[in-house]
């Protein structure tokens, strides 16, 4: 069976067990923006054994989630101390998210549209962006080393200061909102603005639906995500999800919690700016269903697509092949799949570690995926007793085919960034991550991460890089972050015996209001 079929019967059971469900919760809840350090506060309670539920990588979570997430944390640390370190993190949770902590306690909370966060940004790069090696089926796309998944963000030459804000609220009880507009300053482009986020989000019956623009990372990878990340610049969607879990008192009880989100948006109208063979206007259709069978193990089922586009819209009877991943023949072919799942594994009596993987694919071969691309990872929360220490180990391959097509020439591409996992095609990714938390405020982490790109290419191109992250709290809503990477480009953009050093280093300060 093929993965989109899997992918088609897992949310055909999704909607046939709606009516099973329980009453689902009038909350409409805006999303807590991929950058928040609240991420990494989940995650590090997650291996410390302070949640029951298990966040299933549809990301990005919603205020509400990390609430209730936040409820059980607070519930489990009255059972057993919380080291420093900890308590510090449980404090700015309940900070950031005390309005909606409120509604779950049956309180009347302020939850009107206002300002949540300033951000100011200092850095310097200097180095040059790669490029992905150029064929008649990309991708057509460049890549900046210490700087990925950073929503299509790229740093100028020398200095840069950017400015940012977050806003967020409802305007009645089933309207969410959200904006955070970016302000930036570098020699390159001068002065720049844009919007990451922007969107208006309501419900209809147990379903939210979403209007505009705001970063998706799908799964649990630490550098990526194979089939939809936030590296490139967010696209302008409607997206659909369920807003509570589905659960099925019949026969697919033992699938546990079920969630499932869609997302519907048309990619950029100028593509043969880059390349005269490509379609412009291509649209981009995204599914994923979630599954939590145990309490410890959750996985996903996930098909993304460029379909359709200027001169090759869809007729009648292509529908049914592209559901169900029979590909057309080469001059016919009207559209670029990618499906397959991810994972993630907790083990309770490992002292708290967790295995997370993806497996994806090109539905083509007897329906089944082929030119496979792959990740797999180990995130250990506890080195020392108290989990001061941590690491996170993880491996990602892609296949010579990855990330380009016959007919979407410039490839699996959005505004000269990939959609997917910034490595690129037949790639292999090694990462390390070791961090220590000096005291209840502070965090350092040292990075490592190692990319040999295009390994079928007469000259490779590989990529060595390492950076230092710090963060610490300076007052009672003021939070500071800083970086310093190096970066070692060996054969660069492929020519043999080119090699190149970006630099980078970077602080930025955040006021929560």
């Amino acid at each position: 069976m093929s993965f989109k079929r899997c992918l088609a019967a897992g949310l055909l059971i999704t909607a046939l067990s709606a009516g099973a469900q329980a009453a689902p919760s009038d909350f409409v809840s805006p999303n807590v923006p991929l950058s928040s350090p609240l991420y990494g506060y989940i995650e590090k309670f997650d291996g410390m054994g302070y949640l029951t539920s298990m966040p299933n990588g549809t990301k990005p979570y919603t205020r509400m989630q990390m609430a209730q997430w936040l409820t059980e944390i607070q519930a489990e640390a009255q059972k057993r101390p919380l080291p420093q370190y900890l308590a510090g993190m449980k404090s700015e949770l309940e900070q950031e998210l005390a309005a909606e902590l409120q509604v779950l306690a049956g309180e009347q909370a302020d939850l009107s549209f206002q300002l949540k966060e300033i951000g100011l940004e200092m850095g310097a790069y200097d180095g040059n962006s790669v490029k992905y090696r150029k064929n008649d089926s990309g991708p057509w796309a460049t890549y900046q080393p210490l700087n990925s998944n950073n929503n299509g963000y790229r740093y100028g030459q020398d200095g840069n200061v950017i400015a940012s804000a977050q806003l967020t609220g409802k305007l009645g009880p089933d309207v969410a909102v959200a904006l955070e507009p970016r302000f930036s300053y570098d020699d390159d482009q001068q002065g720049d603005a844009a919007l990451t986020s922007g969107y208006v989000k309501t419900r209809i019956n147990g379903m939210a639906i979403q209007l505009g623009k705001d970063p998706v990372f799908w799964g649990h990878g630490a550098t990526g995500s194979l089939i939809l990340g936030n590296n490139m610049t967010p696209l302008t969607s409607i997206k659909l999800s369920n807003l509570e879990p589905y659960t099925s008192k019949g026969f697919f009880r033992f699938l546990g919690d079920m969630n499932f989100t869609a997302m519907y948006s048309e990619l950029e109208s100028n593509r043969t700016n880059l390349n005269a063979k490509e379609v412009d206007s291509p649209l981009y259709v995204a599914m994923r269903g979630t599954f939590t069978p145990q309490q410890n193990f959750t996985f996903g089922l996930s098909f993304a697509s460029m379909v359709g586009g200027e001169g090759k819209g869809l007729s009648s009877g292509d529908y049914g092949d592209w559901l169900l991943g029979r590909n057309s023949q080469a001059e016919e072919d009207k559209w670029n799949n990618i499906a397959g799942l991810d994972f993630k594994l907790r083990l309770p009596h490992w002292g708290g570690a967790q295995v997370y993987g993806e497996l994806y694919g090109e539905d083509q071969a007897n329906y089944l995926p082929s030119k496979v691309a792959e990740r797999v990872g180990v995130y250990i929360p506890r080195l020392n007793k108290d989990g001061e220490w941590d690491v996170k180990l993880e491996y990602a391959h892609t296949s010579n085919w990855w990330y380009g097509h016959q007919l979407y020439t410039n490839g699996y591409v959005y505004k000269d960034d990939i959609i997917g996992d910034p490595m690129g095609h037949d790639s292999n990714q090694y990462y390390v991550q070791v961090g220590h938390y000096l005291n209840k405020d502070s965090k350092i982490s040292l990075n490592a991460n190692y990319i040999a790109m295009d390994r079928s290419a007469i000259v490779q191109q590989t990529i060595k890089s390492g950076w230092l992250q710090y963060q610490t709290k300076l007052q009672e809503n003021v939070f500071l972050e800083s970086q310093v990477g190096i970066a070692r480009i060996s054969n660069a953009n492929f020519t043999s015996g080119k090699n190149e050093t970006n630099h980078f280093a970077g602080v930025s300060v955040r006021w929560l209001y």
